[in-house]
């Protein structure tokens, strides 16, 4: 192997390497900057309000952030209740949950409900002065704000109730103008300290006085820093030592000052001070150094710097933090930039920790570095994460809990790195170092990825390396392309396994192609292309075994059984009592397990990728189809797929723990499966695993519980005895509620979890009639790989079981009508473990008209309705038998009508004639007719009675019998008899208009009474006449004379008799057709044949009203000359 000894300096230099990176391994930052959603890249300050919900302030406004998304503010300098400027010199949170921020043009209160600022503070009270730059903002018991500024140390008060604002000097002048306020403080019991440059004051809120608080020694001294410690403890920093104050402004004091005693406090200037809470420790940075103040033992522990490896960067400490959930102290020096960070560890030899020390600056070439070196300001949440500003580049994040994979990746600017990114195989030693197979080669990395040795492979002339196992720390055996290689790690001496030519026919082999390694006893068993051969470790001689399958896998189980996994045909045991017979060389037979659809049970894929056996003998085998766990009583199998939890079906390695759970690597990142759970939990990129895609043959498990798998992307690496859960519950926070209106409005409430609203019956939020649907939205904040939070929410009596709504963070529901419902949310990190059921009350309020009064009222109105209805009913029945009484009659009356008009056109020798009628829902009354005479005339009469109904059929049958029984001489004197005929028998007010035409010797003689005009077209110029003659209606007046009108007739004039029923019939628009339409068409058909004509307009009709019913009879009668 590697000879380590030829060269010692190196192994300092290594050894020293990986304990530098072993010491920094549980430490990387997430970087939070612009491109993330932060307004700017100066933090001046960080908090956590109660709620869990990250405030920062920068030099751009305020943002508020809770893990997946930032919120900016801004000033607007036209809104009033915008934030007052935008560079945030200070954060703070109210004991009503409201937040205070100052900044360069003074104080805004930012209110979570109503997510809106007011600018508190009222100029005029100070004369204009503007509190510009705030660097505390504290509240105390009575109601007030109190405000120190940064340069000029100036501090103010501020009455909330009454909103008045007073410089300190004008409240309390007994604090001297030379002396600089540079602290301003509030203690656990609410009393508010004040510390300047000359001492230490406090205010007595019972008289409004400011006190001097005087210690025994009564000399004056620099306050630098307070802090809050058990047990109503104050502790006070100073130039000139450290005070601790017990039970308030009454008890006892007591001073800490350097001595020659190495218990004593390290140095009397005091920069900061921490206390931690957990450990009743108290943190002192000083001038020279840190000391740790023990409460137990009540000595001082000093930490200075050295000149060893885990030595402090400096002892000039500037401000620290202690972390209460990690015990980290954190703290910044006033030389060095960046941040440094001590560790401890118990000495099993003493009652002083060991300590680790850690200096972070940021690396441009590593994005896992703090992001600036500037550091403004740093925070520890509740979660026991560490936020740190910087000055130029954002926000670093560190968090509590460490990485559960490491990986080891190609980098060209890391010497000891891997050369190649691509790990095909690994073999682990009993000293916890790994060979592996890489693109490159062979390449011997420690456990912590530094590489110790290579083999190149164009060296060993190879293509590839599939496989790898190493025997004894000793001897690699090596499956390749090109046959197996035998290498003796100490020598460097390798023997070739091939079926070349140069090899002896000891050593020649059936298949170059090589594809798994497992050494069994002496012997060394090896799947292959073509089959299995053996070689014997003794002699180097090789016995093969042909075979059509290809073998991919090759495991012995406890019971000495061998495993062999093929391509494509399935997975075989060979017993352990048929070994000795195989390595002597005998052929043999073995059965196995292949996929078949037809049998359930059986293996899920014929592909087999790898063997494992658990710590209860249970067999495990991986396939491309999904993972398989052998039943040997039944000889069968139970399947896990995707929907079983697994990430992909494509199994490509099993390993397992000493606490029997597996770790499967896949074609989709790496899987835990517990057993005693039958839980699988996923882990991907966003986990810190090197790869989502896996190789086969790349896995192994070292001794000491390092479990490795490779890809195309390096080497990840899990130790299951190390993983560290992230145990915070985090707080699930309904962020806001939206109302969406049938009007299409929108209501949003923000922080509902902040607040006692809608948490019970007698105050639910309510949910009325305008409400078309409503969305829930809410976040679990938990800062630690957010995207993994998971999400469940139900609304009670709606929902019955948990909605599992995975990384969603909104419920969405439709108005629900009536009733109160609860609605409850979890929210879990990405370690699974959930928060508190937040929940709220929602009542839905119905439409009024469907409140309980108008219930009520709805059952008096169906009572009504049942009796109107019945007597409607009856009404309806009486009038059904009644208008089925009337159509009876008018049929009868329309049947009577028709019977009174020729329904044929008379044939004359000299005219074509034609007819139309069409009659409308009612009798209309309309009416033509024929009376030819002796000596070869014909008068042609059309007429249309007044009104409908049966008072126009008596008219119609009245007329009739009138020219029936009347001597034709002129249709001017005809008219005239008809007329006194129709007055004589007074039908009231029906009327009757009617045209009369007599045909004789080519022309024809007409009159009129009150009918539409006739038209007369004349064949020779294509043109049409309207022919109309005033008169009056027939019946209207008994002594009425008519006009009489002759027109002579030439061959192929026609003469066009119509009723007002086609002129006056009307669309869908209500509008009429119109007598000029009728014209045109005559004009436009007046050369067809008299049908032709009649068959024009009746189209003519019909397109216009286009299916609609006439409301009046349509008569046409046509005459045209031959």
């Amino acid at each position: 192997m590697l000879n380590i000894s030829k060269n010692n300096l190196i192994i300092i230099v290594l050894l020293t390497f990986i304990k530098s990176t072993t010491a920094q391994s549980d430490f990387s930052f997430r970087n939070i900057s612009v491109k993330d959603g932060l307004s700017e890249s100066t933090v001046k300050v960080i908090i956590e309000d109660h709620s869990g919900f990250i405030y920062i302030g920068t030099e751009n406004g305020l943002d508020i952030y809770d893990g997946y998304n930032f919120k900016n503010y801004h000033m607007n300098s036209f809104e009033d209740n915008s934030l007052l400027g935008n560079k945030v010199s200070c954060i703070a949170e109210d004991s009503n949950n409201m937040i205070w921020i100052g900044t360069e043009l003074g104080i805004s209160v930012f209110n979570p409900l109503e997510r809106t600022f007011r600018r508190p503070i009222n100029s005029n009270d100070l004369e204009q002065e503007i509190l510009a730059y705030p660097e505390t903002i504290i509240d105390d018991s009575e109601g007030n704000i109190w405000i120190k500024l940064y340069d000029s140390g100036k501090i103010y008060k501020h009455n909330i109730e009454n909103r008045k604002t007073h410089s300190f000097s004008s409240l309390y002048p007994s604090i001297s103008d030379h002396e600089n306020i540079k602290i301003l403080f509030k203690d656990s019991s609410d009393v508010i300290w004040i510390g300047t440059n000359k001492g230490l004051y406090y205010i007595n809120s019972e008289n409004e006085t400011i006190n001097k608080y005087s210690l025994l020694n009564n000399t004056e001294f620099q306050v630098n820093t307070m802090e809050n410690g058990s047990q109503n403890t104050l502790w006070v920093g100073t130039n000139d030592g450290l005070i601790k104050i017990k039970d308030g402004v009454n008890g006892e004091s007591q001073i800490f000052k350097k001595t020659k005693s190495k218990n004593s406090i390290i140095s009397n200037i005091i920069n900061d001070i921490a206390w931690d809470f957990k450990r009743e420790n108290l943190w002192v940075a000083t001038s020279d150094g840190l000391s740790r103040y023990s409460s137990n033992n009540q000595r001082f522990h000093n930490i200075q710097t050295t000149p060893f490896a885990d030595s402090i960067i400096e002892n000039d400490i500037a401000e620290i933090l202690i972390s209460i959930r990690s015990g980290r102290l954190w703290f910044t020096t006033a030389n060095y930039s960046g941040i440094n960070c001590l560790s401890f560890s118990a000495d099993p030899y003493s009652d002083v920790p060991d300590t680790v020390f850690n200096h972070f600056e940021h690396d441009p070439i590593d994005s896992k570095s703090i992001a600036d070196n500037n550091i403004t300001d740093f925070i520890e949440d509740n979660a026991g994460h560490v936020w740190i500003g910087t000055g130029q580049n954002g926000i670093s994040f560190h968090s509590f809990v460490k990485p559960k994979f490491t990986s080891f990746r190609y980098d060209q600017e890391n010497e000891w790195g891997l050369k190649s990114e691509k790990i095909y195989s690994i073999a682990t030693q009993s000293d916890g170092f790994l060979w592996t197979a890489t693109g490159y080669g062979i390449e011997m990395l420690s456990p912590d990825g530094v590489r110790e040795y290579d083999y190149d492979k164009l060296g060993l002339d190879v293509n590839y390396i599939i496989d790898l196992e190493i025997v004894n720390d000793e001897i690699l055996w090596v499956a390749t392309d090109q046959g197996v290689l035998k290498i003796n790690t100490i020598s460097d001496k390798v023997l070739r396994f091939s079926n070349a030519d140069s090899i002896p026919d000891s050593r020649k082999i059936v298949d170059n192609l090589v594809h798994d390694i497992m050494p069994i006893e002496d012997k060394i068993w090896v799947a292959t292309g073509s089959g299995v051969f053996i070689i014997d470790t003794t002699s180097s001689s090789v016995t093969n075994f042909n075979s059509d399958m290809i073998a991919r896998v090759i495991s012995r189980d406890n019971d000495g059984n061998v495993w062999l996994g093929t391509e494509m045909e399935g997975i075989y045991l060979i017993p352990s009592n048929m070994l000795k017979d195989i390595v002597s060389g005998k052929d043999f037979e073995v059965e196995g397990h292949v996929f078949d659809p037809l049998f359930p049970k059986g293996i899920s894929s014929s592909q087999i990728t790898c063997v494992a056996q658990d710590n209860d003998n249970v067999i495990w085998v991986g396939t491309n189809g999904g993972l398989n766990k052998y039943d040997s009583i039944n000889d069968s199998f139970e399947h896990f797929f995707l929907e079983d939890g697994l990430p992909s079906n494509y199994i490509t390695g099993v390993v397992v723990d000493e606490k029997n759970g597996l770790w499967i690597s896949s074609k989709k990142g790496i899987s835990y499966y517990n057993q005693i759970d039958d839980n699988f939990t996923n882990y991907g990129l966003n986990d810190g695993i090197g790869n989502i895609d896996f190789h086969r043959h790349s896995y192994d498990k070292s001794p000491d519980g390092n479990i490795y798998f490779g890809g195309p992307l390096g080497i990840t690496k899990v130790n299951p005895k190390d993983i560290q859960y992230n145990d915070y519950k985090p707080p699930c926070i309904i962020t806001k509620i939206k109302k969406n209106y049938f009007d299409d409005s929108v209501k949003e409430l923000f922080s509902v979890s902040n607040t006692d609203l809608y948490k019970n019956d007698s105050n639910p939020l309510l949910i009325d009639h305008r409400v078309k649907s409503f969305t829930i939205d809410f976040v679990s904040l938990n800062y630690h790989k957010t995207v993994k939070n998971q999400y469940r929410y139900k609304l009670e009596p709606f929902d019955r079981d948990w909605i599992e709504a995975g990384d969603l963070q909104f419920a969405s529901y439709n108005n629900l009508g009536r009733n109160t419902y609860r609605f409850m949310v979890q929210g879990s990190n990405d370690d699974g473990f959930w928060s508190d059921t937040e929940y709220l009350v929602i009542k839905f309020i119905p439409h009024p008209l469907l409140s309980y009064w108008a219930f009520f009222i709805y059952i008096i109105l169906i009572i009504v309705g049942i009796f109107l209805f019945n007597r409607q009913r009856m009404d309806k029945q009486k009038y059904q038998l009644e208008e089925e009484r009337r159509i009876k009659e008018l049929e009868e009356a329309r049947d009577f009508q028709m019977s009174l008009i020729p329904q044929t056109a008379p044939d004359h020798p000299d005219y074509d004639i034609a007819l139309h009628m069409k009659t409308s829902t009612e009798v209309g009354g309309d009416y033509y007719d024929f009376f030819p005479q002796d000596d070869g005339s014909m008068y042609v009469v059309c007429g249309d009675a007044t009104g409908h109904g049966l008072n126009a059929g008596m008219m119609v049958s009245i007329t009739k019998a009138g020219l029936y029984g009347s001597n034709f001489d002129t249709p001017s004197n005809t008219t005239t008899r008809l007329n006194r005929t129709i007055k004589a028998i007074d039908l009231g007010t029906t009327r009757m208009s009617l045209n009369m035409a007599k045909f004789h010797n080519g022309s024809f003689d007409f009159t009129s009474a009150g009918m539409p005009p006739a038209y007369l077209f004349r064949d020779r110029s294509g043109t049409v006449d309207e022919i109309l003659v005033p008169g009056l209606p027939l019946g209207s007046m008994k002594k009425a004379d008519f006009d009489l009108h002759s027109f002579d007739l030439s061959s192929n004039d026609v003469l066009v008799l119509i009723s007002d029923g086609l002129p006056e019939c009307v669309n869908h628009d209500g509008e009429m057709l119109d007598y000029e339409a009728v014209k045109n068409c005559i004009e436009n058909n007046g050369k067809k044949s008299a049908q032709g004509i009649i068959d024009s307009l009746i189209k003519l009709g019909e397109d216009w009203m286009s299916g609609l019913m006439n409301d009046d009879d349509i008569t046409l009668v046509v005459i045209k000359k031959k």
